[in-house]
């Protein structure tokens, strides 16, 4: 087995935190902002996110940039390098990061 260079899947998994932040700012800052700002009227709080609330996040978007940058080195000694391996690192991160909001201990 290659052993995962950690730099690289740091420095990748920034990458892809940088990314990930961008779309999650243009989905719910941008593209949803009124929908976020009634659904939270409705809960009697403010339609706007603290400054902690923000860097949590963020923090959260590149840690998971990380996450799935180091799922895809360890297992790519396995189906090698290339599109097939991003792939099933990809789905396979994918239904993880979808199945969490449904786990009993979300709510």
């Amino acid at each position: 087995m290659g052993k995962i260079n950690w730099n690289r899947v740091i420095i990748g998994g920034l990458v892809a935190g940088v990314i990930i932040n961008a779309f999650e700012y243009l989905l719910n800052a941008i593209v949803l902002a009124k929908d976020w700002a009634s659904v939270m009227t409705g809960l009697g709080k403010t339609g706007e996110m603290s400054g902690a609330s923000i860097v949590l996040f963020n923090v959260w978007g590149f840690l998971l940039g990380i996450a799935a940058l180091w799922l895809y080195a360890a297992i790519r000694p396995r189906y090698g390098p290339g599109l097939k391996t991003a792939l099933c690192a990809g789905s396979g991160f994918g239904l993880w990061a979808l199945s969490l909001p449904a786990s009993p201990h979300s709510l």
